[in-house]
């Protein structure tokens, strides 16, 4: 399954489904950068209001953006990287 709830998270810093630490690195990237950083096969997390946090695979990466693009509510991307360089795009969900 490529959608997982992520329990283990705290302010400006994460868990990710691979059991790698997650932490900000650029809070607002531009659609250009979030497109070309899913096109290179990285997850995306979406942190929806009220704090809950979906790990998407890559395979329901594009998925996720496109809902995220599509949406009413303002959805901002930022990047987030491990310390063995590991990165993923956060998209936050804002009321």
């Amino acid at each position: 399954m490529s959608r997982r709830d992520l329990a283990n998270a705290r302010m400006g810093q994460l868990v990710g489904a691979d059991g790698r630490t997650y932490s900000i690195v650029a809070p607002r990237i531009e659609r250009a950068e979030i497109e070309e950083l899913i096109e290179g096969g990285r997850p995306v997390v979406t942190y929806f209001a009220g704090g809950r946090l979906v790990w998407h695979d890559e395979d329901d990466a594009w998925p996720a953006w496109s809902d995220a693009r599509s949406a009413r509510e303002t959805v901002t991307g930022g990047r987030w990287e491990s310390p063995d360089g590991a990165q993923v795009v956060v998209l936050v969900w804002h009321d």
